[in-house]
């Protein structure tokens, strides 16, 4: 049984990417129970990981080192701070006249370090902390392994080492991450992308050396991932912790990584056994090719909701939602409330997402016809 891919299209992988926004949303809702099959697989001990892992899965060498990085800096440095300006706008004006206090000051500080070292400055768009350590794993990695292929294309030999001093590295460094010594500066930017840095070598460990040999049937497969998950986490029952933060680290790191590991591939298997919807649904193909923008959109989701939820159901407590990013409100039953709230959420982000689409298009097309007129002047 191999990856799903048609038409060029990793629909295995596009599943694997709803899988793990749906955990992020699900466990930022409140419910933490949907896919963390009764409990025992908390999302936040792999959640991230699984977009690090598809990260890391379609790393690619091809282009020069100039190439590479205005790349990945239009595709996640520019956004961010795009975002990060608009939603510090918007704590702006919410606080200073609709009585909001969520998200910190509209500073120069908050615009273009806190980005980097710690991005929950504005609240409504603190989900999209993970990129800065993903895009600086991502420049290490190209300037690691590029020299590599200058005569012979990598090897597995050459991946198998590489991933095996990231594991090692990370294994000994993330234990002194700072929320043991009290920092929040470019330190935790550091300690962060060294968390994260097994999950992004697995990836392409997996892509290039192990995938091939993924070829267990899928019941067997689940059985041995969920004992091997099962019996880590019986053996090291303190291993849950906070991504963001890197607390509760009360278990060796490597164990931590392990655990994540296998939790990614148990999913990963899922994927592949689910990825013909994905090749069914636009619904769900959709969803699919806008996690980024679920990611940066869906606090400030939630916050409309909860808005238009108070026009409706007068139990809402406003104050809190005013100024508690957490406060979850449920009209009916969680089992309820939570699929119309993640529906709902979904769709103002989809919303959010194609209004700055066709903003940046009727721009773009201004500019073009300015330049036409410019140069018919300038030819006559």
């Amino acid at each position: 049984m191999t990856t799903s891919i048609n038409n060029n299209i990793n629909y295995t992988f596009k599943m694997l990417y709803i899988i793990a926004i749906f955990m992020v949303i699900d466990g930022h809702i409140g419910t933490f129970d949907y896919l963390t099959l009764q409990g025992l697989m908390p999302y936040q001990n792999f959640h991230l990981s699984l977009f690090m892992f598809a990260s890391g899965y379609f790393f690619k060498l091809n282009l020069t080192f100039k190439d590479f990085f205005i790349k990945k800096t239009s595709n996640l440095i520019l956004p961010l701070y795009g975002w990060n300006i608009f939603y510090g706008l918007l704590c702006l004006i919410l606080n200073t006249h609709f009585n909001y206090s969520l998200g910190d000051n509209f500073n120069l500080y908050n615009i273009f370090i806190a980005p980097l070292t710690d991005g929950h400055q504005f609240i409504y768009n603190m989900a999209s902390w993970f990129i800065v350590p993903l895009f600086v794993l991502q420049i290490i990695t190209y300037i690691i392994l590029k020299p590599l292929t200058i005569k012979t294309p990598l090897s597995a030999l050459k991946i198998i080492t590489f991933f095996l001093i990231i594991f090692t590295f990370s294994s000994i460094i993330t234990p002194f991450a700072p929320s043991r010594l009290g920092e929040r500066d470019f330190s935790l930017l550091f300690y962060r992308t060294i968390y994260f840095y097994p999950s992004f070598a697995f990836g392409i460990l997996y892509h290039h050396v192990l995938e091939k040999y993924d070829t267990l049937p899928t019941p067997l497969h689940l059985f041995i991932t969920l004992i091997t998950y099962i019996t880590l986490t019986t053996f090291f029952p303190y291993y849950n912790h906070i991504p963001s933060w890197l607390n509760f680290l009360n278990e060796p790191a490597y164990i931590l990584f392990l655990i994540s590991f296998t939790a990614i591939i148990f999913w990963l298997r899922i994927s592949r056994c689910l990825s013909y919807l994905v090749q069914q649904s636009k619904t769900l193909s959709l969803i699919s090719n806008h996690t980024f923008a679920i990611m940066l959109h869906h606090f400030i989701g939630f916050v409309i909701l909860k808005n238009i939820f108070s026009f409706f159901f007068h139990d809402i407590n406003l104050h809190e939602v005013r100024t508690n990013i957490w406060y979850n409100y449920f009209p009916f039953s969680e089992n309820i409330s939570t699929p119309i709230i993640l529906t709902i959420t979904l769709a103002i982000t989809f919303l959010i997402d194609f209004v700055k689409d066709a903003l940046f298009k009727t721009i773009k097309r201004h500019i073009n016809t300015l330049n036409k007129k410019e140069n018919i002047i300038s030819n006559t």
